[in-house]
């Protein structure tokens, strides 16, 4: 009889892996899964040393793991990013990177404009003063406009073109910097091409939709942030490490911008000495942008479609190291 295929999962207990969605989606294929929760680069080997695929969430699945894993074809990714995977040595060893691009477009969009309007409208602050059994006018001079403003893009893919139409819905000038997407393009969707520098200067709000590469670490600093209107709005529900936090606790200490709303963090959990804890013109949210019922049903079905295609020797549909197809182990029968 032949052997089943195995999937094994590296960020859930065994209880949570046998019940969730893609567990079945997978089983009813043929495909067994199996599930712990990783701590390191030995445990990660141990569970997936004779794994076809690796199913991941945040655990790093380093060069040394890639080169130990023999059987693995694929390493799908539950998320849009892939940021904790090395991609040049998966793609040395044969090993195809999946990931989700397009699940939480509306929910991350969703999350940028709430931290938009909460920050106009000074929700958080209103709402905690009666609370307090307070009832004052107090922070109304603080209140701004959202219709005629301007929001600035730095990164526009799926999630950045749903911002921008949101955006558009609330009369929003809208303004985008992204060095791979053509002026055209962007002027197709209403939105104004720009240089970073010009779309710092130019925006009330500022929202970070850029991928985390060697390319973008601390693409938003010092410089960047002093660039900014002294009124400015940075919002960040992309990854923690494209904006340097120590320069945006500056930032916010001094006056450089008025406020920030943040989903992501250099260091997640946010540690408990981080002074945007104190900090009153910050909203914060615990890198929960992506999150809701349906994308999370989107997530798990797309991750056991694309699973199912690699192991069925198809190459999946949203692959991070594309330059892997012409060695790709996934197209070898064992």
């Amino acid at each position: 009889m032949a052997t089943r295929p195995l999937a094994v999962h590296t960020d859930a207990d065994p209880e949570r892996v046998a019940a969730a969605l893609e567990t079945k989606l997978l089983g009813e294929a043929g495909i067994d899964v199996r599930g712990r929760r990783c701590r390191s680069e030995e445990e990660v080997i141990e569970l997936a040393g004779q794994a076809d695929v690796i199913l991941n969430g945040l655990v790093p699945i380093t060069r040394r793991i890639l080169e130990a894993v023999g059987r693995c074809k694929a390493v799908a990714r539950y998320g849009v990013g892939y940021d904790n995977v090395d991609l040049e040595a998966a793609t040395e060893q044969g090993i195809a990177v999946i990931h989700v691009p397009d699940y939480c477009a509306e929910e991350v969009s969703n999350h940028v404009m709430a931290f938009l309007l909460a920050w106009a409208k000074q929700l958080v602050p209103f709402d905690s003063a009666i609370h307090r059994g307070e009832w004052d006018h107090r922070f109304v001079p603080k209140v701004q406009s959202v219709h005629q403003q301007t929001l600035g893009i730095v990164g526009v893919g799926r999630i950045g073109v749903a911002v921008a139409s949101k955006a558009r819905a609330f009369s929003m000038h809208v303004v985008a910097y992204d060095p791979y997407v053509a002026p055209e393009a962007l002027a197709e969707r209403g939105v104004e091409s720009a240089s970073l520098e010009e779309v710092l200067a130019q925006s009330d709000y500022v929202s970070i939709h850029a991928p985390l590469t060697p390319a973008t670490q601390h693409l938003i600093g010092v410089e960047q942030l002093k660039a900014m209107k002294e009124t400015a709005f940075l919002i960040n529900t992309s990854r923690g490490p494209v904006v340097d936090e120590a320069a945006l606790v500056q930032a916010l200490q001094e006056g450089w911008i008025a406020g920030a709303g943040l989903d992501v963090f250099e260091s997640e959990p946010l540690p408990a000495d981080s002074p945007l804890r104190a900090m009153a013109n910050v909203v914060m949210t615990p890198h929960t942008a992506s999150q809701s019922p349906l994308a999370t049903i989107r997530l798990r079905t797309r991750i056991a479609e694309e699973v199912v295609r690699a192991l069925n020797g198809e190459f999946p549909l949203n692959v991070a190291n594309p330059a892997v197809k012409a060695k790709a182990r996934l197209f070898a029968r064992n």
